[in-house]
């Protein structure tokens, strides 16, 4: 299984790609344009934005006083640029080009044409200048659904809410009248949720007790006829 294994062979073995890489690598460092296939500068692009990166660390690190990490990614980067001037002007002129930049140094151009022999698509990799922005991706619109009012059951009305009194001011909060003299006072109502009737027990029958069967009736004794 191929899981997390997104880099391309590109029909050769690891130890030829690695030193094609690093000549691309150092030919974009010095000319800043490089024409090659598609495959290879998506390849190249990896690599170089990574030494770029490393690069910048470096310096950051010359500046806060920390001159063995800028040591460390100045031997990290010679691993693949060979050519001192060109490991030199790395550090010195391209590094500080991207200060600001968070990642995205590099740019492909699609040539459109196909390379003689066995029809490779061609393609340009350059460095970005200064304040020159990289292609932007096109941002394609969410979808979005617009909110719809779903009418009324048919034959259902709704009832009007009932208008509630705003109480007077000074006026005393309404009681219930007495009950006439000599009148007994009406039955309090059984709450709703009293409990049901309890149902009736039957008795319970003994051990061995079968209940008696109605005798058929007598039939009179006759000859046959």
């Amino acid at each position: 299984m191929r899981h997390r294994r997104d880099r391309r062979k590109l029909g050769i073995t690891a130890a030829h790609r690695r030193a094609m890489l690093a000549n691309m690598v150092t030919s974009l460092f010095r000319s800043e344009r490089i024409e090659t296939t598609l495959p290879k500068a998506k390849e190249a692009r990896r690599l170089a934005e990574r030494l770029i990166t490393f690069a910048r660390r470096g310096n950051a690190a010359a500046a806060a006083g920390k001159t063995e990490k800028k040591l460390a990614a100045r031997r990290h980067v010679a691993r693949f640029v060979h050519d001192s001037d060109v490991l030199r002007k790395l550090f010195d002129e391209i590094a500080p080009r991207y200060v600001d930049r968070p990642g995205g140094y590099t740019r492909i151009v699609r040539l459109g044409s196909v390379r003689v022999g066995d029809s490779a698509s061609k393609a340009l990799i350059e460095l970005l200048k200064k304040d020159e922005e990289g292609r932007k991706k096109k941002k394609t619109p969410r979808k979005t659904y617009h909110k719809i009012e779903m009418p009324a059951a048919p034959g259902v009305k709704e009832k009007p809410a009932k208008p509630v009194e705003a109480p007077v001011e000074g006026a005393a909060p309404a009681t219930e009248a007495p009950a006439p003299a000599g009148t007994a006072p009406a039955p309090a109502e059984a709450p709703k949720h009293a409990a049901p009737h309890a149902k009736k027990e039957k008795p319970h029958k003994a051990e061995g007790e079968k209940k008696a069967k109605p005798k058929a009736a007598e039939k009179p004794k006759g000859k046959k006829k």
